[in-house]
């Protein structure tokens, strides 16, 4: 039986059979075939093996290699691989979150069992993950290079947090049970949190048979701080781990967060209405060591975006921002929501002449000639001024201790660190 006698060869006898999207390998007698997401990599490695197996003695061989899904070879050493067109970076779309948060746990399942990374293996460490993904998606579908980060993070997983009893959760009754408690949790403490990620990011969940039991203390807490107290102890005795996956290149980073009630402190430095002036721009600025926050109507939302030095860090809608003015401010405030404020009306734009005299950079101003002023400007301009011109007379208001307090919280809540978020592990 004749060998291919060049890759050039092999790759003219692929693109012959309908295999066209080809790049060379890592190897001189390397041929990758090339899939549009989605594809199936093992099935078109044996269909390879059927097309050349007469011409080329091919054989599919789901070991070969280092790719999850093996390879075919040919006589002469020629190899074929497939591989998804080009991979998913580190903040790849929802189309792979999926596939890689449940990718993630049956790897972790195969590296605590010491099971390989072969088909056989990944299957046979199925009593140890609960998954929304179909397996054979996790052994198909999966880019390479998210398949080097799951092998990775499962090795640095499973050093940092030794027992080996656990399982990996995805998607799973157990995990949607919690969530579905912290809803509940969420929305009697005034809806803190906009966002399920900004109590807790984790996207998979590592369980001891403890800690999968813990399930009925956890679902009895009665707020939000119960709950987090509770997870918090479970993750000291590390029954209950929530780990936030970003892909790893080379190396893994590790950070543990919120696993104790310090949070890291910013301090406030000042305020205002406006930096081009009070009637110049609808919006208001918190400045703060290390970057500042400004508060205006995103679209149809008031909220604040939050800025470092270098770089955006987030935002927080308004339903957040008055939890958090309520919770640091006690009894005595009550932040006006931005469904309150559907038109102009005589109480309302005399509350606005308060705010506004409140601020501690505006000037003194008549109350008719203010009238006067917002009665020029179109309703969006009326609903992020009102709102920020209330925020700055708020927070103005409150102690230095309880500024400080204000502007950690915003900072915090944008990183998923708030004094109301929960513990969790962040792989990168």
């Amino acid at each position: 039986m004749a060998a291919p006698k060049s890759r050039d060869q092999v790759k003219v006898s692929l693109d012959q059979a309908g295999y066209q999207d080809l790049k060379d390998g890592g190897t001189q007698k390397t041929v990758i075939i090339q899939l549009p997401k989605g594809g199936d990599r093992e099935g078109v490695l044996r269909e390879v093996e059927k097309k050349f197996k007469a011409k080329y003695g091919a054989r599919y061989n789901p070991s070969g290699g280092s790719s999850s899904v093996g390879r075919t070879e040919l006589t002469g050493q020629f190899y074929i691989e497939a591989k998804i067109k080009g991979g998913g970076g580190s903040g790849a779309g929802s189309d792979i979150t999926k596939l890689a948060e449940s990718a993630q746990c049956v790897y972790n399942a195969a590296c605590y069992a010491k099971k390989p990374y072969t088909h056989v293996g990944l299957r046979g460490a199925s009593g140890k993950y609960d998954v929304d993904e179909p397996i054979d998606n996790v052994l198909t579908k999966l880019p390479d290079d998210w398949v080097d980060s799951s092998k990775m993070i499962a090795a640095f997983l499973k050093k940092k947090f030794p027992k080996t009893t656990y399982k990996h959760h995805r998607g799973s009754a157990w995990v949607n049970r919690l969530y579905a408690h912290y809803r509940e949790m969420n929305k009697g403490a005034g809806k803190p949190f906009g966002d399920e990620n900004k109590w807790n990011p984790a996207d998979i969940w590592m369980c001891t048979p403890t800690g999968e039991s813990a399930i009925s203390a956890l679902l009895r807490t009665k707020n939000l701080i119960e709950l987090n107290s509770l997870l918090i102890d479970h993750y000291e005795k590390r029954d209950i781990i929530g780990v936030s996956l970003k892909k790893a290149v080379g190396t893994v980073n590790f950070k543990e967060v919120n696993v104790s009630k310090q949070r890291p402190t910013f301090k406030f430095e000042k305020m205002t209405s406006g930096l081009r002036g009070f009637f110049d721009s609808g919006d208001a600025y918190l400045i703060f060591d290390g970057g500042k926050a400004q508060f205006r109507k995103f679209g149809t939302t008031w909220q604040a975006e939050l800025k470092g030095k270098n770089a955006n860090m987030g935002k927080m809608s308004g339903g957040p921002v008055k939890a958090l003015v309520d919770l640091i401010g006690g009894p005595t405030v009550n932040f006006v929501p931005q469904r309150e404020i559907k038109q102009r009306t005589d109480e309302n734009i005399e509350q606005f002449y308060e705010w506004y005299t409140a601020c501690p950079d505006t000037p003194e101003m008549e109350y008719y000639d203010f009238y006067k002023e917002v009665m020029k400007k179109d309703m969006n301009w009326y609903v992020s001024k009102i709102l920020s011109a209330q925020i700055v007379a708020i927070v103005s208001a409150f102690d230095t201790k309880k500024k400080n307090r204000f502007a950690s919280g915003l900072v915090n809540y944008a990183g998923s660190e708030s004094e109301l978020s929960g513990p969790y592990a962040k792989v990168y």
